[in-house]
């Protein structure tokens, strides 16, 4: 039986409303926005997406191959490289060799080179300049005058001991003659007077008129640890006023002096008349 077109049940067509339209033309556009090149667009991969524009995708769809899946369990085992195996035979035995390179130890491998030390040149600063304050000059002034003071007295004192060695000898002798009236001296037969300084011991030996057998000694002074090793000197001069020369002796010289008067009684000389 032929049937026509007409009667022939077809589903009925669902036409889409005014809100549904609306709504997939806004998909529409959301989907053609999405597809337009991005100025922030750096790469692509799987689940990452512009920072603008953050969402979560959905799961991505994995290969479903067995290979993919397969995964290689770790082991400490290390593998060799082993050479083919040779067969030897030895009358009744056969010997299968195979030849192992076996990797040296540690301690046996060859060190690295030691790297060069590298040492970075730091451009040294310039320093600033020290300034020392005046008071410190005038200190620095003050400790060399004083030095120098010091270095003067101890070269004058050293100068003049080698002054007196010269003139006195180092036992410090001294010699001259003079008429005093003692023993009839005169200018022809003057009396001989001898000063010493005998190890800190001041004395004087007369000679009257030159007669030793009417020698006369005077002790003068002594110095104590003979300080300095000074020289003695005689001169003679009237210092009372009676006609008589008396006796003056001179210890050490420059500032450090002392006079003594040994007086004349026209027989010799004493302390006092």
């Amino acid at each position: 039986m032929t049937q026509h077109y007409s009667h022939v049940r077809h589903p009925v067509r669902k036409i889409p409303t005014k809100e549904q339209l609306e709504y997939a033309a806004r998909r529409q556009a959301q989907y053609e926005a999405s597809e337009e090149a991005d100025p922030s667009y750096s790469g692509h991969s799987a689940g990452i997406h512009p920072e603008h524009r953050p969402y979560v995708t959905d799961d991505f769809d994995l290969e479903e191959g067995e290979e993919y899946y397969q995964t290689r369990l770790p082991t400490s085992s290390r593998r060799y490289q082993v050479s083919p195996e040779e067969v030897y035979q030895s009358g009744n035995q056969r010997l299968h060799v195979r030849y192992v390179d076996v990797p040296k130890r540690k301690s046996r491998q060859q060190l690295p080179a030691p790297r060069e030390r590298y040492t970075e040149e730091v451009e040294a600063l310039p320093q600033a300049k020290r300034h020392i304050h005046p008071v410190a000059w005038f200190g620095i002034f003050c400790v060399l005058l004083v030095l120098g003071w010091l270095g003067l007295n101890f070269s004058t004192s050293w100068y003049q001991g080698i002054q007196n060695d010269w003139t006195y000898g180092t036992q410090r002798h001294y010699e001259v003659d003079a008429v005093v009236g003692h023993n009839n001296d005169s200018a022809a037969h003057p009396s001989h007077f001898t000063a010493e300084n005998n190890n800190g011991q001041i004395i004087v030996i007369e000679l009257p008129a030159g007669d030793v057998s009417k020698a006369k000694i005077y002790q003068i002074e002594t110095v104590p640890g003979n300080a300095g090793n000074p020289p003695v000197k005689l001169s003679f001069q009237d210092m009372n006023g009676d006609g008589r020369p008396d006796m003056i002796i001179q210890i050490g010289n420059n500032n450090a002096v002392i006079y003594l008067t040994l007086y004349n009684n026209g027989s010799q000389f004493v302390s006092k008349l």
